[in-house]
């Protein structure tokens, strides 16, 4: 009956035609519009299994509203659209695929027909100090032999043994360490205690298979046994001696502190699809900075050493919303002693080493190619060709000559530093290893902090230089200068120049090369912080603001 009405109504009356046909075809655009959302709704990514691999591994991403298989859609990661040959699977929930040769860190999103998907972080492993369970049935290490066991520091010793894994992954050659003799020991690992590991800073690590390692005799080594550490156990101990070196080196005088750090984000003005990451400092394993520990995260990160940062990851966050990260970490500094008899040390022999070439390199943070710094080390060092006298002109003119300052412009160039010879300890560390490079001395400022004779901390920043057949000399002009603060060092500007007290904790050694996970999120850099990172936050998408409290970090116990 209502049909029939219906029908009479549309062919008596034009106004009932006009209304009720469009109304009807919208309602029908309505229900298919209703339809294709329910149908197809924006991909969104819940985990990566495994987020770290390398190229020709396998990930699976696990998630929601892929589809059914990947004809209307595509995987990005780092930028990079995945080729349809990388896809092994495709279905609604889950895809796996083949991660290329050229894969890199960055984000991964999936888009479909329906749109872009969150993003979420996948890291190269080769970025990332992970450990492999893979070879856990292999034997223990054992070495057999090494191919000189008389050597000098900084040289090349080659490993001959089995059972070392085909891979280092998180395997250490470890060496014995120059602490000093009265420092006492604990009973339990003391063979770890007593040892130094070589550092992928300094390059020692060159090559290393299940039967021959390669590596660089480390800074802080000494004359007895070295270990292999890996996943099956700790290798039998074989003698080095380490042979002409021109000078002492002792590590002394140990502290272990309790460090916190805080950051805060607040007004943030942000719509859907978006997504905030923060890169955090943590203190670095050195010769003289030791057992470092994580003690309480919050939140916990989504990875704890992501190239020697911390690293969060935020998405979707409301306008409004605040966020708090903080972090504790024990750090056990040690004081270094050195002894050099300048007559012994030589010219640098190996300036086509990874060291050499990388540390008299101009870079972002150390503008060591720059007219003004190339003519100023010149006339400083004059025709001086002993590297070690060279490098104590140089720091001996910057204690004389540049007057300590700090300045507000966190801007200010070091070129600026140098032309009105006023600066801070940033300044002076800055200068002291341009001047370096550019005379031919492999140099690296250090950022951080330094404590007090009352406990308290500041950021703070120093350097070293290297020696060959000796390693790492430190340095502290600011301190040299009785700056920021006065020490306990009856010639400051003497003792400085060689030496370290356990007061330093170091956050960061040189300039740390890293690229946004994103080729359109926005960074922010801090200057003259305690590290020299290029990125310490990183957003994209919908977030438009927010402001961040970076604290300084603090010292809350010393044992």
């Amino acid at each position: 009956m209502i049909r029939s009405r219906l029908t009479h109504l549309l062919k008596k009356s034009p106004l009932a035609r006009f209304i009720i046909i469009p109304a009807a075809f919208l309602l029908f655009l309505g229900i298919l519009f209703s339809i294709n959302l329910i149908t197809n709704k924006k991909p969104e990514l819940l985990s990566l299994d495994p987020a770290i691999g390398g190229p020709g591994e396998v990930i699976r991403i696990h998630g929601k509203n892929f589809g059914s298989d990947n004809k209307k859609g595509w995987i990005k990661i780092a930028g990079d659209r995945l080729s349809a040959n990388t896809v092994l699977e495709w279905d609604a929930t889950t895809i796996m695929i083949v991660l290329p040769e050229t894969i890199q860190d960055g984000l991964v999103y999936v888009n479909t027909g329906a749109g872009k998907s969150n993003p979420l972080i996948f890291a190269n492993k080769s970025n990332i100090p992970i450990k492999n369970i893979a070879q856990a049935s292999v034997g223990v290490p054992r070495i057999k032999e090494f191919s000189n066991p008389r050597i000098e520091t900084g040289k090349r010793l080659i490993i001959y043994g089995k059972n070392f894994g085909l891979a280092r992954d998180d395997s250490q050659v470890l060496f014995t360490w120059k602490i000093d003799p009265a420092l006492p020991l604990s009973t339990q690992n003391r063979i770890s205690q007593a040892s130094i590991a070589c550092s992928e800073t300094s390059f020692d690590y060159e090559f290393w298979s299940d039967q021959e390692i390669r590596v660089r005799v480390p800074d802080g080594a000494g004359s007895g046994n070295v270990f292999i550490k890996t996943l099956r156990g700790l290798s039998n101990g074989e003698q080095v001696q380490i042979v002409n070196q021109p000078g002492e080196k002792l590590y002394t005088e140990q502290r272990t502190y309790t460090v916190s750090l805080n950051v805060d984000i607040t007004d943030v003005t942000a719509g859907d699809g978006n997504m905030f990451l923060l890169r955090i400092p943590r203190p670095v394993t050195t010769a003289a900075q030791r057992n470092i520990e994580i003690t309480r995260s919050d939140p916990t990160p989504y990875l704890e050493n992501y190239r020697g940062t911390i690293l969060h990851q935020f998405e979707n966050l409301r306008s409004g919303k605040t966020l708090s990260v903080s972090h504790t970490f024990l750090v056990t500094a040690y004081g270094i002693q050195t002894e050099i008899l300048a007559n012994q040390v030589r010219p640098y022999t190996d300036t086509d080493s990874p060291l050499y070439l990388m540390y008299t390199a101009s870079d972002p943070a150390v503008p060591s190619n720059n007219a003004d710094i190339l003519i100023k080390a010149s006339e400083i060092i004059g025709k001086e060709k002993n590297p070690y006298r060279r490098a104590k002109l140089i720091y001996t003119w910057i204690t004389d000559s540049i007057t300590y300052k700090e300045h507000d412009d966190p801007n200010r160039s070091v070129i600026e530093a140098l032309s009105e010879q006023t600066g801070s300890a940033w300044d002076m560390a800055i200068l002291f290893t341009a001047l370096c490079r550019a005379s031919g001395i492999p140099a690296i400022p250090i950022a951080g902090m330094v404590v007090d004779a009352n406990r308290e901390s500041r950021v703070h920043w120093w350097a070293e230089f290297y020696l060959e057949n000796f390693g790492w000399v430190p340095v502290d002009p600011a301190l040299g200068t009785g700056n920021p603060f006065p020490t306990a060092q009856e010639n400051p500007t003497e003792w400085y120049f060689g030496n370290m007290d356990p007061y330093h904790i170091v956050f960061d050694r040189g300039w740390t090369d890293q690229k946004p996970m994103t080729q359109k999120s926005r960074v922010v850099q801090r200057s003259r912080s305690y590290a020299f990172q290029p990125i310490w936050e990183e957003s994209g998408g919908n977030l438009e603001k927010y402001t961040s409290f970076w604290g300084d970090p603090r010292i809350t116990g010393v044992y």
